[in-house]
């Protein structure tokens, strides 16, 4: 995965949800759509300036929004798409 020419990160803006109500699929500001495993993979690369990586209790890597106590960069709180 490329960074933009200006080497600007880009922020999930959406999500999808599974049935169960996890996320498992990301929307950036240009348009395009990550799935969770290639979600993962840009906020681990630093290419995703909302998101960051976690090892979670299970011992698997994990995907969580900044926490600087703003609602609005919690990745729950991304509108559908």
């Amino acid at each position: 995965m490329k960074k933009t020419k200006n080497n600007k990160k880009e922020r999930f803006v959406a999500a999808r949800r599974n049935s169960d109500g996890t996320l498992s699929e990301f929307k950036d500001s240009r348009g395009k759509v990550y799935d969770y495993e290639q979600a993962l993979e840009a906020v681990e690369k630093g290419m995703i300036e909302n998101a960051i990586p976690f090892t979670g209790r299970d011992g698997a890597r994990h995907i969580r929004g900044l926490n600087d106590g703003n609602e609005s960069t919690n990745l729950k709180n991304l509108k559908e798409f």
